[in-house]
């Protein structure tokens, strides 16, 4: 699809969200591995390019890289049709054609979710499609169901969901009680269940039907509003905003996926060990990476007290070989992929985007009351002006916000929300006593900058003057400090305050805020300003009300 190549051209000389090198200075053995892959991108198959893009980007290769750019023209040879409504048509027949079109929607998220969104939604499609009625997926020449083949059609669909692609309800539902049924009475699962004894339970398996699990898990959980009332005969009219007899029944308890899910684990925690034992399975590394994701979709440092990255980075770097790549089963390209993807934990890269994209992440656009250089702007993807990011150092950017005759404030946040999305929480902490004093500021919109990033932080030891922000006068401030708590507490319901909340309710929210807080607070916890301001009597009368106190 020459329009295909023409969008790719675009985006590697745009260079917009090229990584950063933090794989290259902290991981020597990652930038071998990428080194590796890279090397190798001119005899790989689109299967292969799929996965090897998604473990570049993770490693934080610029995605105007010449190695990224050939990837993309290799996945161009498998669209057909028009750039709006392509139809994806894999390299691939018979089974592997479900791997390569995962992956390679994988990669395309990860290189640019907006650009690529139709041909995202052409891979979703055919995966789709392909899902056989037991809620599995498997090889053209059997229905019963393949577990790692599964694992992959439902990471590939989860992501594509996350970024807008509709994805039936019943996927999901059908998915999950597939994974329950194949799962063995200890716990584990196989490669192929309905073969018993011909395959092992092994590590790499367990770990994908948790992970599994946990996805449809996540992605059920909303189409179940409604329906799990006390009383049967209390039909709610609506649920958000839908008729209720409207929306898709979910037909897999959620008990059971639960249930399913702490049996793995348990399985899991008692087994865990990291090398070429058969118990790990084909590959150790696929079995890693199966853990990493587990563990970043549960938001788990460790599985039943074992550090499981430390003890399988430990292993992924003793087992490199001199060429930069990792070798098992399934050969060099796969497993250095696998390496990397673990190494740098890339399923909780995905999860800080998501968390992103959810709690407001920081879209900027025209009518936010920050300052806007019209010739600093650009046209977003979905027609609405937004802000050219700022580029250079994150203090220079910040500086420009504290500058208060500064014509570039939009650009400046623009470029902060930018490195944030790259970098994660780790540019915003060495300026949190920046954000405090900014959150002390005049104009309402510098508090507001101030608020998002003290939470992005995800220090703990902001969370109070967060908690004092939402008595802020000004509503966006408010609602800020309230995500920003969000953030923190990975609580997307939270205490509240609701948005342009009376002076009773946000007090009245900062007080279980506060309550949530001392209730987590390690004793040796640093953190300012950990107490409430005093209040009028009439507005604390009123807080307590509000609190059911």
């Amino acid at each position: 699809m020459r329009r295909f190549f023409a969008l790719a051209a675009a985006i590697a000389v745009s260079g917009l969200a090229s990584g950063t090198a933090w794989a290259q200075a902290e991981r020597p053995a990652v930038q071998k591995g990428v080194q590796y892959l890279k090397s190798k991108v001119a005899t790989m198959k689109v299967g292969e390019t799929g996965i090897a893009a998604l473990a570049m980007i993770k490693a934080e290769v610029a995605k105007d890289d010449p190695a990224i750019f050939a990837c993309v023209q290799k996945f161009s040879t498998c669209f057909t049709g028009t750039l709006e409504k392509p139809t994806y048509t894999p390299e691939t027949r018979g089974g592997p054609d479900l791997y390569e079109a995962a992956v390679v929607l994988l990669a395309l998220v990860s290189i640019d979710e907006i650009g690529y969104k139709p041909q995202i939604n052409a891979c979703a499609q055919f995966l789709i499609g392909r899902q056989y009625p037991n809620g599995s997926w498997d090889y053209s020449d059997r229905t019963a169901g393949d577990t790692s083949m599964t694992q992959y059609a439902l990471l590939g669909l989860w992501e594509a969901e996350n970024v807008g692609i509709i994805v039936p309800p019943h996927i999901w539902d059908k998915a999950a009680s597939w994974f329950i049924g194949a799962q063995g009475g200890n716990g584990a699962w196989n490669y192929h269940p309905d073969q018993g004894g011909q395959w092992p339970e092994t590590i790499s398996m367990t770990a994908a039907g948790v992970g599994s699990l946990m996805i449809c898990q996540k992605q059920l959980a909303r189409h179940r509003k409604g329906q799990d009332l006390i009383n049967p005969l209390m039909t709610p009219i609506s649920v958000d905003g839908q008729a209720a007899e409207t929306r898709y029944k979910v037909e897999t308890p959620a008990a059971a996926i639960t249930s399913s899910i702490n049996r793995g684990v348990a399985w899991l925690v008692g087994h865990f060990q990291v090398n070429k034992d058969p118990i790990m399975g084909q590959s150790p590394y696929y079995a890693l990476y199966g853990i990493e994701r587990l563990a970043g979709l549960g938001g788990k440092e460790t599985l039943g007290g074992i550090d499981w990255y430390g003890k399988g980075l430990s292993y992924v770097m003793s087992t490199q070989g001199a060429s930069g790549s990792w070798d098992a089963q399934h050969d060099q390209v796969p497993n250095t992929c696998w390496a990397v993807l673990f190494s740098t934990k890339a399923t909780q890269i995905m999860m800080n985007k998501i968390q992103i994209r959810r709690l407001a992440g920081g879209k900027l656009r025209t009518g936010d009351g920050l300052p806007l250089d019209l010739n600093n702007a650009v046209m977003g993807a979905d027609g609405q002006l937004t802000v050219k990011p700022m580029g250079g150092a994150i203090e220079a950017m910040l500086a420009v916000l504290e500058d208060p005759n500064t014509k570039d404030a939009a650009s400046a946040l623009a470029g902060l929300v930018k490195q944030y999305q790259t970098q994660g929480p780790k540019v915003l902490r060495p300026l949190k006593d920046r954000f405090r004093k900014l959150l002390r500021d005049s104009d309402p919109n510098i508090r507001v900058v101030a608020a998002w990033g003290l939470g992005r932080t995800t220090d703990l030891d902001v969370a109070p003057v967060l908690i004092k922000a939402l008595l802020d006068e000004d509503d966006k401030v408010v609602d800020e400090a309230r995500t920003g708590l969000q953030v923190l507490s990975r609580k997307l319901d939270g205490f509240g305050p609701p948005s342009k909340a009376s002076a009773a309710e946000r007090l009245a929210a900062a007080k279980r805020w506060q309550a949530w807080f001392q209730s987590v607070k390690p004793p040796d916890l640093d953190a300012p300003d950990d107490l409430l301001p005093a209040a009028a009597p009439a507005a604390n009368a009123a807080a307590a009300n509000a609190a059911g106190q």
